[in-house]
């Protein structure tokens, strides 16, 4: 029994340090095993080059695999791209020859790649993990062979005030997975099945490693339609040629793929256009896809009124490195910026969330050196529980004030969907707003959460950035500008309009909305809304044929989100939309994914090794133990260990001592 007993403290104290090493099983671990091998053997080489006219960019990625073993490979790789990416285009370059890829339902396009695998045919398959994470899987690569990989999609650029940009993400930032799932009724009560967006994550099987090399080329091809007074790129050092109205940007050199590539560029004083408007004609409709800027100097008074903000920041293992000092200094500053009238609080979160003040505080100079102590002490430890802070910080006192909740986070987490749907039943009169840290956020999360909240999403990409990016967003803070989004017309019946409600717009801020018209009809239509001066409403330019290549796929791809958004729909419903919508515009999807087959064999009998290849971890991410932390903070599972094994060993000393006194004494 005692050997049992030693047996079992032993084994405990094993699995705690074992715990300590490897992180809770919830959350994602990275590791350097095996990752410079496995770069020696199946290096990844990315070109993206995109087209931007406008506010409608299209892009391709190229990622090339060359075998440097002497075995049949199979490379998986996962990569992001932007959320409202369209993916509908799959080419494998195999020599000169190219492969084309076609959308299938996902379970079928895996049936078929399988096949073509275990056949020993050359084949692709690209699947969405999540809606802004890819991967790509290539079966039977041969020794000394290279081959090409081409994704295509289309994306729209960000307005915000005067500033124009597209992002590209280039790295992806560990996700924590909480403990257990969220699952949706189906129609049948007595059966549930796991939401689209909140299966567990399969960023978990692509260990992130210190291996670096996963070199980056990028090229832009810039039509802005206007003269610009400003271009840069802030993140990355570029080459800028000007060919009469179109600008090329380039990266100088190869870059890792560690942090987002971001575009700026802004118009000369004057030029910015108040409206754009895209149409393309698809089988039996129209497709729009509308950018407006409204005239918010005239629709905001000068007055401000009090408000309560409440300030959220992450302090999980995530935010280890620059982003918490990111934080750190977007918090004091935020301080700065509160008006003498406003209330305020903190709460932080890592795996439990916690306020500063049991409620919300004055704004004097006593709170604010309490806040400021308070945030100089934050460390960056423990997972990513957000649920428990979004409710904290919903979950309010009757307050008469403007509500406004500020999220600082990067948004590494895997459950995104249950958030979502918490945000919606809790919101009520807040406003909730996010601001996007680090180097490779998750700005899906980030917008998406920003649009449940009716607030907006704020990038902040560097320490640099903290002061200018804050000071805008507080100004959308101050000033509401149009609110209760209405889009109308003679036909209104027949507008498919996505998303279908449209969310508040602030200072500066454009609308941006897809929707779907009868094909050959001249719908007149009209956007309105309410700002705190006077009721404002413009009418809508109207084309019938309209001939601009991707349009309908950018709507297809906002209906799908809208299509997951709608959480009164059953996991089958939603699954039947989304696979019907997804074929019908050939574009990726979570239920949808393109595969392409060489229907010449390659590989006869030779064995085939599969090589899941590493991500290299953002740029400024440091981890003190070189893996994002779980549940169980990582500390305290090392002294438990400890603790245990400790234990273990005295219990047996003192075992031994005894055996020997009482072997002495009846010898």
């Amino acid at each position: 029994m005692k050997h049992i007993t030693i047996a079992l403290m032993t084994i405990f104290a094993l699995l705690s340090t074992s715990a300590y090493a490897s992180g809770d099983s919830s959350l994602i671990r990275y590791s350097s095993l095996e990752s410079d091998q496995q770069f020696e053997q199946l290096p990844l080489s990315t070109d993206i080059e995109m087209h931007v006219n406008s506010v409608v960019s299209r892009v391709k990625v190229k990622q090339t695999f060359k075998n440097n073993s002497s075995e049949w490979l199979e490379g998986v790789y996962q990569f992001p791209l932007p959320e409202d990416a369209a993916v509908d285009t799959l080419n494998m370059h195999i020599g000169q020859r190219i492969i084309e890829g076609e959308v299938q339902e996902k379970q079928q396009a895996e049936r078929t790649y399988q096949q073509a695998k275990n056949n020993g045919q050359r084949a692709s398959i690209v699947h969405q993990t999540r809606a802004n994470l890819f991967t790509t899987k290539l079966a039977n690569i041969a020794p000394g062979e290279s081959i090409t990989i081409e994704i295509q999609f289309q994306s729209l650029v960000s307005v915000d005030s005067t500033h124009f940009s597209v992002r590209m993400p280039l790295g992806i930032t560990p996700r924590y997975e909480p403990t257990g799932r969220v699952y949706e009724q189906s129609d049948n009560p007595q059966q549930t099945k796991p939401s689209a967006q909140s299966l567990p994550s399969e960023v978990s099987q692509f260990n992130h490693g210190t291996q670096s090399d996963r070199p980056v080329s990028l090229t832009v091809n810039l039509n802005p339609g206007f003269d610009l007074s400003l271009l840069e790129s802030p993140y990355h050092k570029t080459h800028i040629q000007q060919h009469d109205d179109n600008y090329q940007v380039s990266l100088e050199n190869p870059t890792q793929a560690n942090r987002d590539f971001v575009l700026n560029w802004q118009p000369q004083l004057g030029q910015q256009p108040k409206v754009a408007l895209f149409s393309e004609q698809h089988d039996n409709h129209n497709y729009h896809v509308l950018m407006m800027l409204p005239p918010t100097h005239t629709l905001v008074s000068e007055n401000t009124q009090p408000r309560e903000v409440i300030f959220v920041v992450d302090s999980s293992g995530s935010m280890s490195g620059e982003s918490m000092q990111q934080a750190k200094a977007g918090l004091i500053f935020a301080l700065s910026e509160l008006g003498p009238q406003d209330r305020f609080n903190i709460i932080d979160f890592d795996h439990e969330a916690r306020k500063l003040f049991p409620n919300a505080v004055e704004n004097s100079p006593q709170t604010r050196q309490s806040a400021t102590e308070f945030v100089n002490q934050l460390q960056a430890d423990g997972g990513t529980e957000i649920a428990s802070a979004v409710q904290l910080a919903l979950d309010k006192p009757e307050s008469e004030l403007l509500r406004q909740v500020v999220f600082l986070t990067d948004g590494s987490i895997g459950n995104e969907s249950q958030i979502f749907r918490l945000i919606e039943n809790k919101l009520g009169n807040n406003r909730l707003f996010t601001v996007g840290i680090g180097s490779a956020p998750n700005s899906y999360f980030m917008n998406k959460a920003a649009n449940f909240g009716r607030g907006t999403y704020t990038y902040i990409g560097s320490i640099n950035e903290v002061r200018s990016q804050l000071q805008n967003l507080f100004k959308k803070l101050r000033h509401p500008a149009l609110t209760d989004l209405q889009l109308t017309g003679a036909k209104s019946s027949t507008i498919d309009l996505h998303p279908k409600v449209l969310r508040d717009l602030y200072l500066g801020e454009p609308l941006f909305v897809s929707y779907r018209t009868e094909k050959d009809h001249a719908v007149s239509l009209k956007v309105s809304g309410k700002s705190d001066v006077y009721d404002w409403s413009s009418n809508i330019p109207v084309v019938v044929n309209g001939d601009d290549k991707g349009v309908a796929k950018l709507w297809a791809r906002q209906k799908i989100a809208s299509i997951n958004s709608n959480f009164d729909l059953s996991y089958d419903d939603k699954r039947q939309q989304v696979i019907d919508t997804a074929l019908d515009f050939q574009l990726v999807s979570d239920f949808t994914s393109l595969v392409a087959v060489d229907k010449t064999p390659a590989r006869i009998r030779e064995a085939l090794k599969q090589l899941r290849l590493k991500n290299p971890l953002p740029k400024g991410f440091k981890s003190k133990h070189g893996y994002p932390q779980g549940g169980t903070i990582a500390n305290l599972a090392l002294f438990i260990g400890i603790l245990a094994l400790l234990l273990a060993l005295a219990y047996q000393l003192m075992f031994n001592r005894r055996r020997k006194t009482f072997q002495h004494d009846n010898a």
